[in-house]
């Protein structure tokens, strides 16, 4: 307490000792003299409690160079009190204290955390911070559908919420619970959960647990294309959230009663395995190619078939990918080529592939019980999505 307030009040007097308008060279180099101090006294006081460790008892924890760092930081700060913004001054104090303070919560976060799970961090920095900001911003390629750093802004975005469900499937490991599996594997890929929930039933035989955690991440689907096409045109957003709030709500809520049925079997959804990394760059890669295959797929079927053909173009595309039709057509509302209830009856015709694709992976790749037990939220959530498609 008293070295850190010495520190912070020496901070303030070098400043106080600085000509208007000059360089605080007193504080630097009191600033520099304190870390030394701080790095110096760690090492004594380390030797000193090793020359006297009592046999038997636990070694001391390493010192490292934080005291040091932490005493330079709050010396600056001092400084800065005197000299810039003091409503600043106190935040940057305040998270250094919260840096402090969260040293242990913080350490395990990372021990918790594989070599798969940092390099998915690493991997997102790439994307979102490397690679994003060399991209020309402007519209090139067949009808000036592509605009790089849009295109690729898109599959930032879209990484960045499957990675969050990633990272915390993984922190949460064999603790998540039926609800969470399913959950967060629809915020990362509501298709891959719903793959890996078919082939657990097939191999083990627990359709109802397999079916919930199927549900949940079909659920989740409606819900993640909101967000997306909110970013995306939140004039699309007004006329296609009433419709896909309520096909998430019915699938949610087949859900759950599913998961009733399923009491008991708390053994599966801890038995599923873990969801591939998804910020691999090959996997944004991928990405970035089918946006723009559907992005000039998307212009030229507007532009020389018109609207029945790229209803056409969504059906298909809902097969393999909902994020990048979604998007495309909330951008070409954005355009003009599309209103926005034409790009909602585009994004619901994909939906309503994507949810029959959903039903024969859970036979094909599934069993027949587990067919049964997602048909009665999934036929439901079809038959909503159609009714949507034509009233829209």
């Amino acid at each position: 307490m008293r070295t850190f307030g010495f520190a912070g009040f020496i901070g303030g007097l070098s400043a106080l000792l600085t000509p208007t308008g000059a360089t605080p060279w007193a504080l630097i180099v009191v600033s520099a003299l304190l870390g030394a101090a701080g790095a110096a006294g760690g090492i004594v006081t380390a030797r000193r409690i090793a020359n006297s460790q009592e046999e038997g008892r636990e070694p001391f924890p390493e010192i490292g160079l934080t005291t040091a760092f932490a005493l330079i930081a709050t010396t600056l700060l001092g400084g800065y009190a005197v000299l810039g913004d003091r409503a600043i001054a106190v935040a940057a104090a305040g998270v250094v204290f919260l840096l402090l303070y969260m040293r242990d919560p913080l350490h395990a976060l990372i021990r918790r955390l594989g070599q798969e799970d940092v390099r998915a961090i690493a991997t997102f920095v790439l994307i979102a911070l490397v690679i994003l900001p060399v991209l020309p911003d402007r519209a090139m390629g067949p009808f000036d559908a592509i605009n790089p750093r849009g295109a690729w802004l898109l599959v930032v975005l879209v990484v960045a919420m499957s990675l969050v469900g990633y990272i915390a499937q993984a922190l949460l490991g064999l603790r998540a619970g039926t609800l969470a599996t399913g959950l967060l594997g629809g915020l990362v890929s509501s298709t891959a959960t719903t793959l890996g929930a078919a082939r657990r039933a097939r191999d083990d035989g627990a359709a109802p647990m397999s079916a919930t955690i199927a549900l949940l991440a079909c659920g989740m689907l409606p819900l993640r294309l909101l967000v997306l096409v909110g970013v995306g045109s939140p004039a699309m957003l007004r006329t296609v959230w009433p419709w896909f709030a309520a096909i998430a709500g019915v699938t949610l809520l087949g859900a759950l009663a599913s998961l009733r049925r399923a009491q008991g079997m708390t053994g599966d959804a801890q038995a599923m395995t873990k969801p591939k990394n998804p910020t691999q760059l090959k996997s944004a890669l991928a990405f970035a190619g089918a946006f723009v295959v559907i992005r000039v797929a998307t212009k030229a079927t507007l532009v020389y078939a018109g609207m029945s053909v790229f209803l056409l173009v969504a059906a298909v595309s809902g097969i393999t990918d909902m994020d990048a039709i979604a998007l495309s057509a909330a951008d070409e509302s954005v355009h003009g080529l599309l209103t926005p209830h034409e790009a909602a009856r585009a994004a619901l015709v994909a939906l309503l592939v994507n949810t029959l694709f959903k039903l024969g992976i859970a036979r094909v790749a599934g069993s027949r019980e587990m067919l049964a037990a997602m048909l009665p939220a999934l036929g439901a959530a079809a038959l909503l999505t159609t009714v949507g498609a034509f009233l829209v």
